[in-house]
């Protein structure tokens, strides 16, 4: 065998031993190779055991649910409101009010008022400051007797408080000398003549107007301008007199 063909042969034994190299190689990688596998998007996880609720835990009550009339009722739930909420509602159940209500509210107080501005009305009219029909004084009254030596009286009137139709009459010595005089808020005059002796003037309530009781201011003085009473007629009823003895010296 010549030179070529030896050069020729170990060329060929190197190329088979180079591709048996190769490929144990690569057995060898391959099988050391362990395979994950990927488990898909939309697996779901395992679920874990649910417990029980806890037994002490108080039970929900929701309220009844009924379907409303939209025709009667406004109120979905079929209750009554309350009437101590901060909004006023009716007693009907189909009525709303927006006004705000006063949670402060105290009923006694406003007894308390009442009885105050009772009390206070009382004392106007006692005071005769006001007048009021459903406290009327009726109680006559004698002024007593007061001595001049004048021959005449004068007695002035107006009403002090309201010019409401308060009328006066006179009499003198059981006759009748002036009848229904008007009370004006200025001072009207009238001059009585005075006999030797016992003078009996009467001053008659004959209207109450339209306010209440009559309110008279009445001066009566001598010609001399000596005072001999002064009355502020405090509510008088109707027929109430007021009586005095002039007794002329």
């Amino acid at each position: 065998m010549n030179n070529q063909c030896k050069k020729s042969m170990k060329k060929f034994l190197f190329f088979i031993s180079i591709i048996s190299i190769t490929s144990n190689a690569f057995g060898q990688f391959d099988s050391n190779i362990k395979f994950k596998p990927i488990p898909p998007a939309n697996t779901k996880p395992k679920s874990k055991k649910e417990l029980p609720p806890p037994s002490d835990v108080p039970k929900l009550v929701l309220p009844k649910i009924v379907a409303p009339n939209i025709l009667k009722e406004t109120n979905i739930f079929g209750t009554k409101p309350k009437p101590n909420a901060v909004y006023e509602f009716s007693s009907a159940e189909n009525y709303f009010s927006m006004v705000l209500k006063d949670k402060f509210e105290h009923k006694m107080g406003d007894v308390y008022q009442a009885n105050m501005a009772k009390d206070l009305s009382k004392t106007m009219i006692r005071e005769g400051l006001k007048e009021d029909s459903s406290f009327l004084d009726r109680k006559d009254r004698d002024l007593g007797e007061f001595r001049t030596k004048s021959d005449f009286l004068f007695i002035s009137y107006r009403d002090y408080i309201q010019i409401d139709g308060d009328l006066i009459t006179i009499y003198l010595n059981d006759k009748l000398f002036r009848s229904q005089l008007y009370l004006y808020s200025q001072m009207d005059q009238i001059k009585i003549p005075l006999v030797l002796g016992i003078n009996k003037v009467e001053l008659v309530v004959a209207s109450i107007g339209t306010s209440g009781g009559n309110t008279a201011e009445i001066h009566a003085i001598d010609d001399a301008g000596k005072a001999i009473t002064d009355e502020y007629w405090n509510n008088l009823a109707l027929g109430t007199k007021i009586k005095l003895l002039v007794i002329k010296e």
